[in-house]
């Protein structure tokens, strides 16, 4: 039977966020909440709370099952989390523990790659057949959809763009290396660079956004001042902008993709970062340069959820031998 509904979940290291979504990506009800700082089993909690409230007033009949995207490393196949740097879910069976307390089956996978999902099904990415996403939020996390499936490697471990090395012995990464994209480009790392600019006389726009106070600085303020015309601000993100540029460089001449969508609320929010990292990416790039466009996602913070839900979907259908 071809269900009318599925629930996405976008788990982030900020906050999570709950839909009930229809097949053509429509949302019908959304709840969100802080992801809580207790450790897994809160996190868990958190989860099934969202899901009552999204899917309250459904018969579960009508529900093709549960999508959630997480800031790990998946197995997709074992549908276990395999490493986590955000979040302390490493070894916890999350789907077993969502699947204990609700009636619907429950698919996990890497909150990049749904987000990548999201945008294929519903958004910037429609209709490509080879492209993908870097989301820049508290991590850095990508996917990837190659010959217009989702490309997840041999057991689902791909698309970890914000751990690629861009600098020798660069400044730590929150997994424990070194000079990775997310060191730069994460909200952690802006703030910090913003921290640092407040420290000086140009950082004045950056440090009023805080309210004076410059242990409070948030990747948000710096973006504010940029955003208001702050030129120090503005030159702080666009250097970020040159870091993704180098970076994707690799990518497009390794994969030759059609598209690069840019994501995560970072992302979203800074389209002058993004237009840079497009002039680095024609500048320096070889051949496939030529090929590839550099867009801002269209889903917003909605593409894990809705690229979540889309799974859910699938996932049911195959099961019932649905052709999608």
């Amino acid at each position: 039977m071809r269900t009318s509904y599925a629930v996405g979940i976008d788990v982030g290291g900020t906050r999570i966020a709950a839909g009930l979504v229809e097949r053509k990506g429509r949302t019908i009800k959304e709840a969100k909440v802080l992801t809580p700082k207790g450790g897994p089993f809160a996190v868990v909690d958190a989860i099934i709370e969202l899901v009552d409230q999204v899917s309250a007033g459904v018969h579960p009949s009508e529900i093709a099952g549960i999508g959630v995207g997480l800031p790990a490393q998946i197995d997709f196949m074992r549908q276990s989390v395999e490493f986590c740097t955000n979040l302390p879910l490493a070894g916890v069976d999350v789907r077993a523990l969502i699947m204990s307390r609700v009636r619907q089956q429950a698919t996990i996978d890497n909150d990049g790659n749904l987000a990548a999902f999201g945008e294929f099904r519903y958004g910037a990415a429609k209709g490509m057949r080879d492209f993908l996403m870097i989301t820049l939020g508290t991590g850095v996390g990508g996917g990837m959809f190659l010959a217009g499936e989702p490309y997840r490697g041999a057991r689902g471990l791909r698309g970890e763009v914000g751990h690629m090395v861009i600098q020798m012995d660069g400044p730590p990464c929150p997994c424990g290396g070194r000079g990775h994209i997310e060191s730069y480009l994460g909200r952690p790392a802006i703030a910090a660079m913003g921290r640092e600019l407040a420290k000086s006389f140009k950082g004045r726009a950056v440090l009023e956004q805080a309210g004076g106070d410059i242990d409070t600085i948030t990747a948000e303020d710096v973006i504010k001042a940029a955003l208001l015309g702050d030129e120090p601000a503005t030159s702080l993100l666009m250097d970020s902008g040159v870091v993704l540029g180098r970076a994707l460089c690799g990518l497009v001449n390794l994969l030759n993709p059609q598209m690069i969508v840019v994501g995560g609320g970072i992302g979203e929010a800074c389209g002058f970062m993004v237009e840079r990292a497009a002039q680095v990416i024609a500048e320096e790039s070889l051949a496939g340069r030529r090929d590839v466009r550099v867009v801002q996602a269209e889903l917003g913070n909605d593409a894990g959820l809705l690229g979540a839900a889309a799974l859910a979907f699938d996932e049911h259908d195959s099961r019932e031998g649905l052709a999608r």
